[in-house]
């Protein structure tokens, strides 16, 4: 805050004793008492514009600095999620997962097998798009299944800006899930970084469309369903995904 701004005020009581004063030794209506008065009047006005002008400048300052601090909380805790998220991808395996890959390789899994290689380029097209994107308004996300690593998959939306709203206890969380519905005011990009983080986790998708109806709460949402009208279609390619104009 400008030290004018606590300075001004002690002298516009310093002005005021001085008037006080010179109201009592010069006679009023005497020409030097009247120069004296305006004079002392004069400066007192000054002052107070002063004082008000200096005060509103260190109320726009002092928006500025709210304004950078949310904007430095809001860096702690993105970067906290992303050094969180690669904490959690750096996991070891634990027994039963490694347990899992060596069966798997018993039965013949190859690594360029088709549902790992999806998961892989899902990834890079990711990163990719991310690349330069700044996640700017808020965003939910609802319906993520629970054949994911919830934890992983949720850091992951966060870092693109996304808020995962959980399950209400009347409701059943999904085991399979095959399409996602996306609202109005959501962009390309939004919706891009969103499937790809989800089929990287081995979410297999065979639509993306938008929501049938707008509603207040889904302007700015995703929701993860299962359709049983999509259930026989392919599963959608990761390149037409990130390279598509416009979902329909």
């Amino acid at each position: 805050m400008h030290l004018t701004s606590f300075l001004l005020p002690w002298l516009l009581l310093a002005l005021a004793i001085a008037v006080g004063f010179a109201a009592r030794l010069i006679p009023l209506r005497s020409k030097a008492g009247i120069i004296t008065l305006s004079a002392l009047g004069a400066f007192m006005l000054l002052f107070a514009v002063l004082s008000n002008l200096f005060t509103a400048k260190d109320r726009d300052h002092l928006e500025r600095y709210k304004e950078q601090a949310l904007q430095a909380e809001d860096w702690k805790y993105r970067h906290l999620d992303e050094l969180t998220l690669i904490l959690a991808q750096f996991k070891p395996p634990s027994e039963a997962d490694q347990a899992l890959l060596k069966k798997l390789i018993s039965y013949g899994w190859l690594g360029n097998n088709s549902k790992l290689l999806s998961a892989q380029q899902a990834h890079e097209a990711r990163e990719r798009l991310r690349a330069n994107y700044n996640p700017v308004k808020p965003m939910l996300i609802k319906g993520v299944p629970t054949n994911v690593d919830e934890h992983i998959v949720k850091l992951a939306l966060r870092q693109v800006g996304f808020t995962l709203v959980p399950y209400q206890a009347d409701e059943e969380p999904y085991t399979q899930v095959n399409i996602i519905y996306y609202g109005r005011d959501m962009t390309p990009l939004e919706v891009k970084l969103a499937a790809l983080t989800l089929m990287r986790a081995g979410v297999e998708l065979k639509a993306i469309k938008p929501f049938p109806k707008d509603t207040q709460g889904n302007l700015r949402a995703i929701k993860v369903d299962w359709n049983k009208y999509y259930d026989s279609r392919k599963i959608l390619d990761v390149a037409d995904i990130e390279t598509v104009e416009q979902f329909k």
